[in-house]
Parts: structure tokens; C-alpha cells; sequence
């Protein structure tokens, strides 16, 4: 942890910010320690010096301000326009200042009033009497000492006077002068004297101690001319460390005609220490005179400090924040860009060793892993989608619809056929193959019951009012018994098990034809060559006779029509295309139909523009007048209803390249059992109805390359068909 919070204040050499701020640290840490130094010498302090040192200081706080201020705009400006970590930053800079400046301002307060506690306890009563007291002793020693080399002259002379050494001093012999030598040195050594030395009162040395030729004379002269003016004892006390010695002069007797001298060493570590106290107490009474003004230049200059080291540690805890923030932004950026999709982008790596840095390192090589991770996904996406767009055109040019399901029976690739068979929509992917065609749900649940490989069954549909039939085969995806989805194909098989009634009919009825045709005519002649043979002949109820005869013939007229039609049906001659009228063959048809029929009224419809058509003539008049037959029919079956009246409307359209030609009417309708299936063979609604017309008009329909559609009028009564068919562009001739 420690060496966490010591990489966080690693200069950062890219970062100019940071230097500039660090050396203001630095700076002002070593100029507020000048400045304090400077302030605590005793005496006149270098007044220069710390004019210069204060300048220095708030030039360096100034430029603190500056810098803290600029970098507090900056976060306060990225917290209001909501920039990721800026709330962050700005606790962590507002806690970390506190922290750091904190400290600092209790210490300031602390130290202003230790301060001024300080200086009002340096100028108290106590002290000043001390100090008084002080000087006080140490000038009474310095006087003590004076009248004590006094006391020793004076002393030293009774001594002389009272010993009778200077009998006859006058007229000293050499046993005498030794003698009196001997004395001096006696005393010299007794009482620690460096010289004692006896005048005559003309200055001249009469007798001396051994050791006085070291001394200079040069204040014997000066203390002999002081004895000599007052006719008193005269001392040489000075309190200079550079005087060694202490001297003093007396006369000898009252006479006045010799005088001893003598010197001593001082106590130079007293000397001393009254000098310092005398220092001392003049030092406290000058800054006691200038209290005031010194209490306040020290508050100011302390206040400046203090301010000062705030302004540092509000700095340092401001590099602290950023340090830490920083990289914390710096990876709460970057995992919102990793949020929005950007696999790209990477944390600074500040070459740091701690806990943030391997958090920064694990940070990238995640977004590394990812981004390689998520290329890869790409690439194998784009694989799997250019395959399934492959199998998706594949399976767009089958005819079959195709369904592939998961393991679930979920949808997941659906072909455009199948969703036209069955009527859906595009968007059925993860869709139930159960819910979205609940008809093959027992088809199914039974290859997953059985747990079988491959079904396939025959299923009926209703789509959009239609039946339609499908051949469905449902196969398993296994691997190792596993199943991993499923593959549903089908086949719409209406129109080809059409075909097969079709052809199957068709082959009834020329068979029928074949069968019933011959007869009719021999029936048809036997029973008219009967009629007139016998018609004389018979008296007995000749009616009934006459009645049966003609009911033979009549039936066998209608059979015979029956048989024409099984013909047709079985064998439609070639479509011969010429080019015709379709305006005028549309009105002809349309009129003529309704001509044996009073109460039915025709609209007829057509453009003003006539409409020419390359088609078979007769196969189109045959088909127009099976549709119009069926509809006159219809309304005949509704026996005029008063209510609803008898309207057939015939209508000739041309869109684009196709033909319409429809016919309403304003009959019974279709039944809606069969509504799906009249087109089929020898299916019909009427009682005496053979089934093949709407089966005859459909294969004119096909052979022209059109349809046949007829369905119930949506909100109205009665039916409408469409027949609808394009021009050949080449006419058949021969």
C-alpha cells in the first residue's frame, strides 16, 4: 500500500502541469524553511535577507493560488457539464485538500497563539526581574572583585609596615635586597599574585617578586600616576576578556614614599559570563522597546508561511486526488467506450508497480482479449452468414418450402416458399414451428415421441379460405442420438392430385363416351321408328304411349349432350390462336345468353377502346358461356326473389398484358363446402349438373396462360369470376 501512495506522486514527465506544481512544492518548502530560519537568530537578523525570502514567498503563494484555482475551475467545470468521474474527482480533491490542509491550518493556529504566549511570557514580570537580578549579581561580583585587589594592596602594605621589611629600604644591601625578594615571592606564591612589585615615590622599582618582567609596565605607570594624584589605592579592573589581569596600588605608610603594586589573573569564564548577562539583559530591553512591531512582523511573517505551506498542502493533496482519480477516469472511460461497442481502446500505462496499474494492465489485455475475441466472432459470423445466404438462395430457388428448426422446434431459417405456402410472415424467426403451423404439431410430437429419424404425411391446410394439400416430411439432425434440430420440407400437392382426378376422369369419361354413345343412336332411331309404326295402332291410352316415347328420346338427347360433354372434357382439341375482336366477341356472348331469358337483365361493360386479343375464338365463346350458363342458372334457383333482382354484368378489362373478363350475377352463391374444389371434375352445386363445366373453362383458362377465379361477392349476394388471360404474340395458321 505504502509503495501505492508513493508511485501515485511520481512526477509524470509527459505531464508539464505536474512538474510546474511539483516544483512549486518543493520551492515553496524550501523557501518557507528559509524564511523561518532566517527569523530565529538572536539580534539583528539579515533585514535583506528576509525581504527578499518574504518576496519570494508570495510570489511562490501567488502562483499556488493561481495553479489551485485553475485546477479547481477545471473540475468544477467538468462536474457541471456531467464528464464521467468528474463527482469523483471532486470528492476525493475536496477530501484529500481538507486532509492536507487541515493539518496545516491547526498548526497555524496553534502556532500563532504558542506565539503570541510566547512573547507575552518573554516580557512577563518574572523574566524581566530575573534578568534584573541577574545583572544585579554579576555587577556586584565585578565590584566585589575590585575592592577585593583593593583590600589585598592595603592589606599587603600593614603586612610590610608591620613586619618591619622596609627598615632602612633607602640603603639596601644585597642580604637585604634578597631578603625582601624572598618576601615579595612568598606573598606572590600565598596569595596567587603574578607581580607585587614596591615604588619609591619616584617611580622607580625597589624590589620586585621573580615573575613581574613578564608583565608589561605600561599600567604600573598608569595606577603609580593615579596613587600619586589622589594619595589613595588606585585598581586597574577592566571587565574586557582581553585584559588577563587585575592590578592594584598602595601606598606603604603615611609618608607616602613607597607603594606596593600588585596583579593577579581573572576568572575569565566569570568575566565572561557577566558580559553575556550584561549582553543579555541590553538584547531583551532593545526588543522589548520594539515588541509590538516585532509581534507583528513575526504574525505576518508567520501567517505568509503558514499560508504558504496551506497552499502546499492543498497542492500536494490536489496531485494526491489527481494521482489517485486519474486512472480510476481513466478506466471508467474506457469501459464506457467498451459499453458502446469500442473494443479498441486502452488505459495509459503510467509504468507504475501498484494495485491500479496491474488493475489498468488487466483492464487492456481484457479489451485485447475481447477485441481479438470479438473479430473472430465477426469473421465466424460473416462465415455462417454468407453460408446461410448461400443456403438461403439455394433453398430460394426450391420449389418445396423448407423450414430448418433447433433442437427446440424453434424456427430459425425459413425459405420464401415456405412462407408463401403457408401464409406467414417474415418476421417468425424463434417462433414454434407448433404455434406457427399448429397442423403439424401431431406430425410432430410424434417423430419426438417415437423418437424416429424421418416422418412424412399427408396434411390438409385452410390458407386465406383456400384448401390446399402438402406432403410434409419432418427430419431429425442427430448426432450420437443427440438431437441437434430439424428440418421441415413440403410440397403444396393440390394442383397434382388435381391433375390426377383430372386425368383419371378423364379417362371415366371417354370411357363412358365410348361406352354410352354407341347405343343412343340405334335407342334414339328404335324408339322413333316405333312411335310412328305404332302410333296409329294404338287406341288404348294412346297418350301414356306417345308420353313414353318422347320421354325415351328426350332422355336420350340429354345423355347424349352428357356423353358430348364427358368428350370434351376428356379430349379439348389444340387451341387454334387468330387474332380477335375480344369488344365485339364480349357483347355478342353477353347479349345473346340473356335473349330466352326475360327477367334477367344484362350490364354490359366494355372499353370505349376495342380490345384485340390473339386467342381461340370458340374455346373462349365456350368458356364465356359455361361461366354466364351457371350464372342465369344460379338466379333461376333463387326464384326470383322480388327482394334482389335478377342482374348479370359482364365486364371487359384490360391490365397491363392480361385480359379480365368478369361475370357477376346476383344468385345463390357457393355453397361454402365445395367452393374450393368446383373446378375439380364432376364437382357441382346444381341438381342436374355434370361437374365439367367449370372443370372445361379452367383448362381453356390454362391453355391461354390464365386463371380461372371465382368466389362469392364479399358484402353483396351472388358470385363473380374471373377470367383471366394473355394474348398469344404468335397466331396459329393451318
Amino acid at each position: 500500500m505504502f509503495s501505492s501512495l508513493m508511485n501515485i506522486f511520481k512526477l509524470n514527465k509527459s505531464n508539464n502541469g505536474v512538474k510546474r506544481s511539483w516544483f512549486l512544492v518543493v520551492a515553496s518548502l524550501i523557501s518557507g524553511m528559509a524564511t523561518y530560519a532566517a527569523m530565529t537568530p538572536s539580534g539583528d537578523a539579515n533585514k535583506f535577507l528576509i525581504l527578499v525570502l518574504l518576496n519570494l514567498d508570495l510570489v511562490l503563494l501567488i502562483s499556488l493560488i493561481i495553479i489551485i484555482t485553475k485546477r479547481v475551475v477545471n473540475i468544477w467545470s467538468r462536474k457541471k457539464s456531467g464528464q464521467l468521474g468528474a463527482q469523483l474527482h471532486s470528492r476525493v480533491v475536496v477530501m484529500f485538500s481538507l486532509l492536507a490542509a487541515a493539518p496545516a491550518i491547526v498548526v497555524a493556529i496553534f502556532g500563532a497563539i504558542f506565539f503570541t504566549v510566547g512573547i507575552e511570557n518573554w516580557f512577563s514580570a518574572q523574566v524581566k526581574n530575573a534578568l534584573n537580578k541577574s545583572l544585579s549579581v554579576s555587577e556586584a561580583y565585578f565590584e566585589q572583585g575590585q575592592r577585593q585587589i583593593s583590600l589585598d594592596a592595603v592589606d599587603i602594605a600593614g603586612i610590610m609596615n608591620t613586619s618591619g621589611i622596609l627598615n632602612n629600604i633607602n640603603n639596601l644591601d644585597i642580604q637585604k635586597e634578597n631578603n625582601l625578594k624572598k618576601f615579595l615571592n612568598k606573598l606572590a606564591y600565598e596569595r596567587n599574585f603574578t607581580e607585587v612589585i614596591i615604588f619609591d615615590k619616584f617611580g622607580n622599582v625597589v624590589a620586585e617578586s621573580e615573575l613581574s618582567f613578564l608583565f608589561k609596565s605600561e599600567r604600573r605607570r598608569a595606577l603609580f600616576d593615579l596613587v600619586m594624584e589622589t594619595k589613595r589605592p588606585a585598581i586597574d579592573f577592566s571587565s574586557s576578556e582581553l585584559d588577563k589581569t587585575i592590578s592594584a596600588i598602595s601606598p606603604v605608610n603615611f609618608l607616602g614614599n613607597h607603594f606596593i603594586y600588585i596583579s593577579k589573573f581573572k576568572d575569565l569564564r566569570v568575566i565572561s559570563d557577566i558580559n553575556s548577562v550584561k549582553a543579555a539583559v541590553k538584547n531583551y530591553r532593545g526588543v522589548e522597546n520594539k515588541k509590538e512591531g516585532l509581534h507583528i512582523t513575526f504574525t505576518m511573517v508567520f501567517i505568509v508561511v503558514a499560508v504558504l505551506l496551506m497552499f502546499v498542502a492543498i497542492l500536494m493533496g490536489l496531485n494526491f486526488a489527481n494521482g489517485l482519480v486519474t486512472p480510476i477516469t481513466n478506466l471508467a472511460n474506457a469501459a464506457e467506450r467498451v459499453s458502446m461497442g469500442d473494443l479498441k481502446v486502452r488505459v495509459p500505462d503510467n509504468n507504475n508497480k501498484d494495485e491500479i496499474a496491474d488493475l489498468s494492465k488487466t483492464f487492456n489485455k481484457m479489451t485485447e482479449q475481447l477485441d481479438s475475441q470479438r473479430n473472430d466472432l465477426i469473421n465466424t459470423n460473416n462465415e455462417l452468414e454468407r453460408r446461410i445466404k448461400f443456403t438461403e438462395t439455394v433453398l430460394t430457388g426450391v420449389t418445396a418450402g423448407v423450414l430448418g428448426l433447433d433442437k427446440f422446434g424453434k424456427i430459425f431459417l425459413p425459405n420464401r416458399r415456405a412462407l408463401d405456402l403457408l401464409d406467414l410472415d417474415k418476421n417468425i424467426h424463434n417462433s414454434y414451428l407448433t404455434d406457427v403451423v399448429p397442423e403439424m404439431s401431431d406430425m410432430f410430437l410424434e417423430l419426438k415421441k417415437n423418437n424416429q429419424k424421418i416422418i412424412t404425411k399427408e396434411i390438409e391446410l385452410i390458407r386465406n379460405k383456400k384448401k390446399i394439400i402438402i406432403i410434409t416430411t419432418i427430419t431429425a439432425e442427430k448426432n450420437k442420438n443427440k438431437v441437434l434440430g430439424y428440418v421441415v420440407t413440403f410440397d403444396d400437392m393440390t394442383e397434382f392430385f388435381k391433375m390426377q382426378r383430372v386425368a383419371a376422369w378423364s379417362d371415366v369419361a371417354r370411357r363412358i363416351a365410348h361406352e354410352i354413345k354407341n347405343p343412343l343412336t340405334p335407342i334414339q332411331l328404335a324408339a322413333e321408328r316405333i312411335k310412328r309404326k305404332y302410333k296409329k295402332h294404338i287406341t288404348l291410352e294412346p297418350e301414356i304411349f306417345l308420353s313414353c316415347i318422347s320421354t325415351i328420346i328426350r332422355q336420350v338427347d340429354g345423355m347424349r349432350k352428357m356423353v358430348n360433354e364427358f368428350s370434351a372434357f376428356a379430349r379439348m382439341p389444340v387451341p387454334v390462336f387468330n387474332k380477335v375482336n375480344l369488344t365485339n366477341l364480349v357483347n355478342d356472348i353477353a347479349s345473346l345468353s340473356v335473349l330466352s331469358n326475360e327477367n334477367i337483365k344484362v350490364n354490359i361493360k366494355v372499353p370505349k377502346r376495342t380490345l384485340y386479343a390473339v386467342v381461340d375464338e370458340n374455346q373462349i365463346r365456350q368458356a364465356m358461356q359455361n361461366i354466364i350458363s351457371n350464372g342465369i342458372n344460379s338466379m333461376i334457383e333463387r326464384k326470383n326473389s322480388n327482394k334482389v333482382k335478377n342482374m348479370l354484368t359482364v365486364e371487359l378489362k384490360k391490365v397491363k398484358n392480361n385480359f379480365n373478363i368478369l361475370v357477376s350475377d346476383t344468385g345463390i352463391g357457393l355453397p361454402e363446402n365445395i367452393k374450393d374444389d368446383l373446378t375439380d371434375p364432376y364437382v357441382t352445386s346444381r341438381k342436374n349438373g355434370t361437374g365439367l363445366g367449370l372443370a372445361i373453362v379452367k383448362k381453356i383458362m390454362e391453355d391461354h396462360n390464365g386463371t380461372l377465379e371465382v368466389k362469392n361477392i364479399e358484402g353483396g349476394i351472388g358470385v363473380c369470376a374471373n377470367l383471366r388471360f394473355t394474348s398469344k404474340e404468335k397466331i396459329n395458321k393451318g
